[in-house]
């Protein structure tokens, strides 16, 4: 990807021997490089990271980043963190980093993921406040537009993306291998807890575009995304 190839030279340009590593994180850090078109995310890690330094930069990281946000070959934002923080982040960001260990590939520099431990409690603990959160914000969303069915609808898709790394990190506290299809991560955690299948699979099908909800649906599922949310967040704290 000469996009990728242009980013790392203008990243050694301002840091130097500053720049320690970079490396891709995510679904798409199995792609060969000729295979990468957008939505890559990157990890650029730096002897220490100071404001200047996000000025210095500031410019490339916009050309990496590319054009508007439907353009599918726009990339998110990179990541920037100085060694020590991230060596100290694991336990703050456990599920982040377990998924980091299963899912990256170095394009420059050395491998710091290699040296990361996440513990199983520290996992437990994020998994159970990330649920906890998600069901705190819903109920939010659902308070305040409980009169408004099409507002309450944008909150509905947020809940599957989420649900789905919620997932994964039951799997992986049961020393269950991650399957890549949302689909299938869904049917081992069926067969492991509680959840309802066919209310998630219908949220997966609306974060695809390929359901729509009118009204009374809206109203349907937001209510079972509470009780779910709620039964979810328990099987977790008995974990």
């Amino acid at each position: 990807m000469k996009k990728l190839d242009v980013f790392i030279k203008e990243l050694t340009e301002i840091f130097g021997q500053r720049l320690k590593s970079v490396f891709i994180y995510g679904s798409t850090a199995k792609l060969a490089d000729s295979e990468l078109c957008g939505n890559v995310n990157l990890m650029v890690i730096t002897d220490v990271l100071a404001g200047e330094d996000l000025k210095k930069v500031s410019a490339s990281a916009k050309k990496w980043c590319g054009g508007s946000l439907f353009d599918r070959s726009r990339n998110p934002e990179p990541v920037f963190m100085g060694e020590e923080e991230w060596a100290n982040s694991a336990d703050v960001y456990a599920m982040e980093y377990a998924d980091i260990k299963e899912n990256h590939r170095v394009v420059y520099g050395e491998d710091p993921v290699c040296y990361i431990n996440v513990t199983g409690e520290n996992l437990r603990l994020q998994c159970e406040r990330e649920t906890k959160n998600l069901l705190m914000r819903f109920r939010s969303h659902y308070l305040l537009f409980a009169n408004d069915y099409r507002k309450l609808q944008t909150s509905i898709v947020p809940v599957i993306k989420s649900c789905n790394a919620i997932f994964k990190t039951v799997l992986r506290l049961k020393g269950i291998a991650i399957p890549s299809s949302p689909y299938e991560v869904l049917d081992k955690i069926h067969d492991l807890t509680p959840v309802d299948k066919d209310f998630y699979e219908k949220l997966l099908c609306r974060k695809e575009k390929h359901c729509k909800m009118n009204r009374k649906e809206t109203y349907e599922i937001a209510d079972k995304t509470v009780q779910e949310l709620d039964k979810l967040l328990k099987y977790i704290n008995n974990l």
